[in-house]
């Protein structure tokens, strides 16, 4: 477990993570001594990604941060 999470709810969690955001997260953890340790860097890389992903970036500044041109 991790505090109060049981790690065998991990991909439960993030199943219903990614269908209730409606994206596509992708999770491939190469090596780690043990499940606990996979799972924190899985959420803490998770955390930057969503931070990065929702900051204005300043050297485009108005435009809309997407490929597509619309979020």
């Amino acid at each position: 477990a991790i505090g109060d999470f049981p790690t065998e709810l991990f991909e439960d969690f993030f199943l219903g993570f990614t269908n209730a955001l409606a994206a596509n997260v992708h999770v491939k953890v190469h090596y780690g001594r043990s499940d606990h340790h996979k799972i924190e860097a899985v959420f803490k890389a998770l955390a930057k990604s969503l931070k990065t992903a929702c900051e204005i970036e300043p050297r485009i500044k108005n435009d809309i941060p997407s490929t597509k041109g619309k979020l």
